[in-house]
């Protein structure tokens, strides 16, 4: 892993409320998978775990990005947050979820204070959740603010992300 990927692990890693965070959305979405990751336009890679899936996912390890909905949410800036993948026009037949077996999910963007991409803060599971009521959809918004707000600047990054 390279220097600056282990720094963005290292970074999610010293902020104490994402356990809290990740357990509370868990027990809230009934969600056994939550994680933070960091997204870029070339790599996927886990800072912060809950995995009660036994996925087998740990913070530092990498997925391919482009075999992630997270890379839309790079893409776009927009929550993605999905009920069922089976009632979904959109996600219903995207390979992603047929990969991974997912039925549920949500992922976030998550922001530096400087305003520059960092990542999402998601969830799956394989079974269907009610994930769309105006009380989850908003807890989940705030809890990716909170981790938002807590990640480092970047020097110069708020410029680039003006630029882009």
């Amino acid at each position: 892993m390279d220097t600056a990927i282990q720094q963005c692990v290292n970074e999610v890693q010293a902020i104490s409320a994402v356990p809290d965070i990740m357990n509370t959305l868990a027990a809230l979405t009934g969600l056994r998978m939550i994680c933070v990751a960091h997204v870029t336009e070339t790599s996927w890679t886990a800072c912060a775990v809950l995995d009660q899936l036994n996925f087998g996912l740990k913070p530092g390890d990498p997925l391919d990005v482009t075999k992630t909905l997270c890379e839309d949410v790079r893409d776009t800036g927009v929550a993605i947050v999905i009920d069922s993948i089976d009632d979904s026009p959109v996600y219903r037949e995207h390979p992603i979820p047929l990969m991974y077996g997912f039925k549920s999910y949500f992922s976030l963007p998550l922001f530096r204070p400087c305003g520059a991409y960092f990542g999402t803060l998601c969830g799956l599971d394989p079974h269907p959740a009610s994930l769309n009521s105006k009380t989850t959809v908003t807890t989940m918004r705030l809890f990716a603010e909170l981790i938002s707000k807590q990640l480092k600047p970047v020097a110069g990054a708020a410029q680039a992300a003006v630029a882009a």
